[in-house]
């Protein structure tokens, strides 16, 4: 059966006309349908599927597509052949007949050279490649390696990012209106640099979290299939300079099976993980497969929490991957001369994470952070807190460039983005979201003073404090 994802994992795959065909014979016993009935309605669903395919070949992204098809093959097949189904009483002849809808539809994928949208594998599906493929890549990722553009998160690399449509949020252009508009909002709107070293300094949130434990997935990553993963920046598109993509990375190991393919990562905080591709992020990675001409990309979601005391992480033998995260922060200047809780300045914070090769014993642990701390003393840096974190659940899966799709995108793509140029000189605050003014409650306490309750508060000062060597404490 088909999915709700209908991602067809390898197992689900196993299609052909010589299968389908054999299911209408089989179902031919049913005495209420005639030999002709069982060809005209297969027929209907060959016909219906194709042109469905090549008339939504952009809402493949949905991970409900395929299930939308086989259903509303259904449908039309329910108004054509009213005559079967008015004198079906069986349940079992409906659900029959959906049964081979899914497998026509599966057929015709595979026949129009349509990738699976997802495909689950392990290593031992993975085939060595050829010396002539090898090379290819190589070429690629070389070319990759020489392209010129600004270290990520400056300035300079959000100025870039500002005048390109980018693989995470190109999603928006096939999404609702008020996403569009968003989207178009957001590249029209002049580029607040200050915002952008703000939101540097926040620790909290989602985002963060995924930014924080970015590397320690990539350590988890290389280690568990023995390759080497670098990090090549923003990319923009060779032929569409509108378009560009930052993959979290590209395996770089030309002796590992997965040489040249990308990895994209989602560090998840609150929702479920399905291995099972949003929208959004199907999206996102055929982006960036087409913007660096790559084929093939390992779509990884991990799930990592943090124990409460040392003496858990010490005592924990259950997960196979943990580790520590040491958080530095810029050690503020004491202005008078006795004073030991400074006021604390803003910054990015620093993280720095226990390599693998280090164990995880109380005595390497210690002895690494103790290195750490006098490395990053002469840089200025206090420790500020030590994380100790482990990965509670892992999914990876393959995702395989689209070019149907793309080539069905661009125009909408392209579309947008004129409207982006377009509205940067006449105008673009039409599309901005109505926020609704929230009414100023007022409460009254048990002594009748009155009282503010939905006021936003004032920024609050952080306070650290520090010893005698100029450590947090």
């Amino acid at each position: 059966m088909i999915t709700s994802d209908s991602d067809y994992t390898d197992e689900l795959f196993e299609s052909s006309d010589e299968s389908s065909l054999s299911d209408v014979e089989e179902l031919n016993t049913i005495d209420i349908m005639t030999e002709q009935d069982w060809v005209d309605i297969y027929e209907s669903i060959d016909i219906l599927i194709v042109d469905m395919i090549e008339d939504n070949i952009v809402r493949i992204s949905n991970s409900s597509m395929y299930k939308d098809i086989a259903d509303g093959v259904m449908e039309i097949l329910y108004e054509t052949f009213p005559h079967v189904f008015e004198e079906v009483e069986d349940e079992t002849l409906v659900q029959d007949l959906y049964y081979l809808v899914e497998q026509i539809v599966d057929v015709e994928f595979e026949q129009m050279n349509i990738p699976k949208r997802s495909l689950t594998m392990t290593i031992d599906t993975l085939e060595p490649m050829s010396v002539d493929n090898i090379q290819m890549l190589a070429c690629k990722i070389d070319k990759l390696r020489n392209i010129p553009q600004p270290q990520q998160k400056t300035k300079e690399w959000y100025e870039f990012r500002f005048n390109l449509l980018s693989a995470s949020n190109l999603w928006k252009v096939f999404g609702t209106e008020a996403q569009r508009n968003s989207l178009i909002y957001e590249k029209c709107k002049p580029l607040d640099t200050t915002m952008i070293e703000y939101v540097n300094t926040s620790t909290g949130g989602a985002m963060h979290w995924g930014v924080k434990y970015e590397p320690v997935t990539i350590m988890v990553y290389e280690d568990m299939y023995q390759t080497r993963v670098e990090e090549f920046g923003c990319v923009q598109h060779p032929k569409y300079e509108f378009i560009g993509a930052s993959p979290d990375g590209i395996n770089v190991d030309p002796t590992n099976m997965r040489y040249g393919r990308m990895i994209e990562i989602k560090n998840i905080v609150n929702r479920e993980i399905t291995g099972i591709p949003k929208k959004e992020y199907w999206t996102q990675t055929q982006m960036q497969m087409e913007t660096c001409e790559l084929e093939l990309c390992d779509f990884v979601e991990t799930r990592f929490k943090e124990h409460d005391t040392d003496s858990h992480f010490y005592d924990d033998t259950e997960h196979e991957y943990k580790g520590v995260i040491l958080h530095f922060v810029e050690r503020p200047e004491i202005s008078e001369e006795g004073q030991d809780i400074p006021l604390y300045k803003p910054c990015a914070p620093t993280y720095v994470y226990k390599p693998m090769s280090i164990e995880n014993t109380k005595e390497a642990v210690k002895m690494w952070i103790e290195q750490e701390k006098k490395e990053r003393d002469s840089q200025n840096l206090a420790l500020f807190n030590t994380i100790y974190w482990y990965m509670d659940e892992f999914s990876c899966v393959l995702i395989q460039r689209n070019h149907q799709w793309f080539a069905g995108a661009i125009h909408q793509i392209e579309e947008l983005w004129n409207i982006v140029l377009k509205e940067r000189i006449d105008g673009y605050e039409h599309r901005c979201a109505k926020k609704r003014k929230p009414n100023t409650i007022v409460s009254m306490s048990d002594v009748s003073n009155s009282y503010l309750t939905n006021i936003s508060p004032k920024p609050s000062i952080c306070l650290i404090r520090l010893d005698e060597n100029g450590n947090v404490m």
